[in-house]
């Protein structure tokens, strides 16, 4: 939904004070409920559920509250994974599944010491190893939009526009619609799929699987659930005082996946030219 002009009335019959930016006044009473609501009920699942259940009930509270948030702002409950270009985006997944995963286990071992008396709630230790794997994350999100940057002013190949049409049975002049240079898009949020995880990014590859997002998505579950059972058997086990320690050989799988993943994208897949 646009911005509305203060004080005019909308086609529908709506006054503008209704709108701002592209939040209805209406979903802002949702949004103060759920931030509220989120909290309570991460407390109240530390607080009556058993040791390993709680965990697993925080981060069920964690990621319905994304999904909740992103319907409420965007009419999409996985608008968090979806890029600029409407399209799914697995370096959002996985700083998502990370965040999940690392902040599930942070609240329910903090809030495990608030239940059972410890000396100090908040005395959590985060291990050194832990802060570089989620820096390694955190380095393909925003590497991402400035590694791809500059290919929005290219323009691709025409033959490679024509192949890619037919390979996605979608007309060239939909694709030369709705592309940013030589990067594919979609034309609304709701076209986002899955799949768009494992696709090339630029017009002329976008019909193809993406070896290096494969061996990332793969990595990033792998390393995910790995921690995700650290986290349980420490919980599980009374050991509320550390989150568990990163292997220096996990640490090396994700460098080297998070790595050939932004080389991947650097690449030109399109012949592409100045536009």
């Amino acid at each position: 939904m646009t911005k509305s002009v203060p004080g005019t009335v909308d086609g529908a019959g709506k006054h503008a004070g209704d709108v701002v930016g592209a939040i209805p006044r209406a979903e802002y009473g949702r949004l103060a409920v759920l931030t509220t609501a989120m909290p309570l009920a991460v407390l109240a699942t530390n607080w009556y559920l058993p040791p390993g259940w709680n965990l697993v009930g925080t981060m069920a509270v964690l990621t319905g509250f994304l999904l909740v948030l992103g319907k409420a702002i965007s009419g999409v409950p996985l608008a968090l994974l979806i890029s600029e270009r409407n399209l799914m985006s697995l370096s959002r997944f996985q700083a998502l599944v990370w965040t999940v995963v690392v902040m599930g286990g942070y609240l329910t071992m903090t809030l495990t010491r608030v239940k059972t008396g410890g000396q100090s709630a908040v005395g959590v230790t985060i291990p050194q190893e832990l802060w570089i794997a989620m820096g390694i994350s955190t380095t393909s999100l925003l590497g991402t939009p400035l590694v791809l940057g500059g290919k929005r002013a290219r323009s691709p190949d025409e033959k490679l526009v024509q192949n890619t049409s037919v390979q996605l049975a979608e007309p060239t002049t939909d694709i030369d619609a709705h592309r940013q240079g030589v990067l594919y898009a979609n034309p609304d949020m709701t076209d986002a799929r899955v799949a768009d995880m494992f696709q090339g990014d630029e017009v002329g590859n976008t019909a193809h699987i993406d070896l290096a997002k494969v061996q990332m998505f793969y990595f990033t579950l792998i390393a995910a659930m790995g921690y995700f059972m650290e986290v349980a058997k420490a919980v599980l086990g009374g050991a509320t005082d550390k989150m568990p320690e990163v292997s220096e050989g996990m640490l090396a799988l994700l460098a080297i996946s998070h790595g050939g993943y932004l080389l991947g994208k650097a690449g030109d897949h399109s012949n592409s030219k100045p536009t």
